[in-house]
C-alpha cells in the first residue's frame, strides 16, 4: 500500500504549463477588443503539434466548453480537472493533466464585460500522478489558477517558457498538515477498492452539505484516499478527478460541486 511519500526522493516535481485564452493588456487584466482566442504560455517541454490535445474540450470530453457547464458557485474561481490525457498522440505514454478554466468578464476581474474562456493546463508523467497525488492536488489547490497572460511579455518569452519546478519534501508536508475529512477519504478510499476490478464506471459526487465545506478539503480528502491505494490497484489511469463542474467523466470519477444538496454521496455505476 502506498504510504506519505519520503522527501529522499524525487527532488522536484516538474510540471509542463499550457494556457489557453486571450493577452491581457495591463496590470488590470482587461482584455483589448482586438484579442483573439489562442495559446498564451508554452513550456519548452511540450510540442506544439499537441496543443488541441490540452485543451478544455478535449479533456472534458465535451463539445463545446461554455458557462453552463460550471457549478453556480464556481463561477469565479472555475472548475479544476485532474485526470490522465485522453486520445493522446502516439510516441509517448500518455501524461496526467491538471486544469483550471473559468469564463472572466473582457473588461477585467468582478466587472460585468463579456465573458471569454481562460484555462491553465498544467502536465506532468504519469508515475509523478500514481506515486504523488497528494502533494500533486495540494500544489494545484495552492497555485492552479486561470490567469491571463500579459501582451507586454515577449512571446519568445510566453511560448518558451520554463516548467513549473516545486519541492516534493515541502508539498508532502503541506499535504500532512492540512486537516482532512478522513470520514470522507475512507468513503472516498472504499467505494474505489471496489471497483478495482468491476467493469462499471463509477461517479462519486460530495457537496459542501456533505462532507467537505469546500475545494480545498475535498482535495485534501482526495489526496489522501488516492494516496493510500494499494500499489497493484489496477484501474489508475481511469481515475478523474473534478470540481465545480456539472458535467462527468467516464471511468472513475470523483467530483465536488459545491451546490450538491444531498447528505450522502451519489454512486452510479
Amino acid at each position: 500500500m502506498h504510504t506519505w511519500p519520503h522527501s529522499g526522493d524525487e527532488a522536484e516535481f516538474s510540471i509542463e504549463r499550457l494556457n489557453y485564452g486571450k493577452l491581457a493588456i495591463d496590470d488590470d487584466l482587461r482584455i483589448p477588443s482586438t484579442e483573439g482566442y489562442g495559446v498564451t504560455r508554452r513550456s519548452r517541454g511540450l510540442d506544439p503539434a499537441r496543443d488541441r490535445a490540452l485543451l478544455p474540450p478535449r479533456l472534458l470530453d465535451v463539445r463545446r466548453f461554455d458557462p453552463d457547464l460550471l457549478d453556480e458557485k464556481s463561477h469565479a474561481k472555475g472548475c479544476l480537472l485532474a485526470r490522465v490525457a485522453p486520445d493522446w498522440p502516439a510516441g509517448s505514454a500518455p501524461p496526467v493533466t491538471l486544469m483550471r478554466a473559468r469564463f472572466r468578464p473582457e473588461d477585467g476581474e468582478e466587472r460585468r464585460g463579456r465573458l471569454y474562456q481562460q484555462s491553465a493546463i498544467w502536465v506532468a508523467d504519469f508515475e509523478s500522478w500514481r506515486r504523488r497525488p497528494a502533494a500533486l492536488l495540494a500544489l494545484a489547490d495552492a497555485e492552479l489558477e486561470a490567469r491571463p497572460d500579459l501582451l507586454r511579455e515577449s512571446e519568445a518569452a510566453r511560448l518558451g517558457a520554463e516548467p513549473l519546478r516545486r519541492p516534493i519534501a515541502s508539498l508532502v508536508e503541506r499535504a500532512r498538515q492540512t486537516p482532512v475529512s478522513f470520514t470522507g477519504a475512507a468513503r472516498l478510499l472504499e467505494a474505489l477498492i471496489d471497483a478495482a476490478y468491476a467493469e462499471s464506471e463509477l461517479l462519486l459526487t460530495f457537496g459542501e452539505d456533505d462532507e467537505f465545506a469546500n475545494e480545498s478539503e475535498f482535495l485534501a480528502a482526495t489526496g489522501l484516499a488516492l494516496q493510500v491505494l494499494p500499489e497493484d490497484f489496477p484501474r489508475w489511469r481511469d481515475v478523474s478527478v473534478l470540481s465545480g463542474l456539472r458535467h462527468s467523466l467516464p471511468g472513475l470519477c470523483i467530483r465536488y460541486l459545491p451546490s450538491w444538496r444531498s447528505t450522502q454521496a451519489s454512486v452510479a455505476a
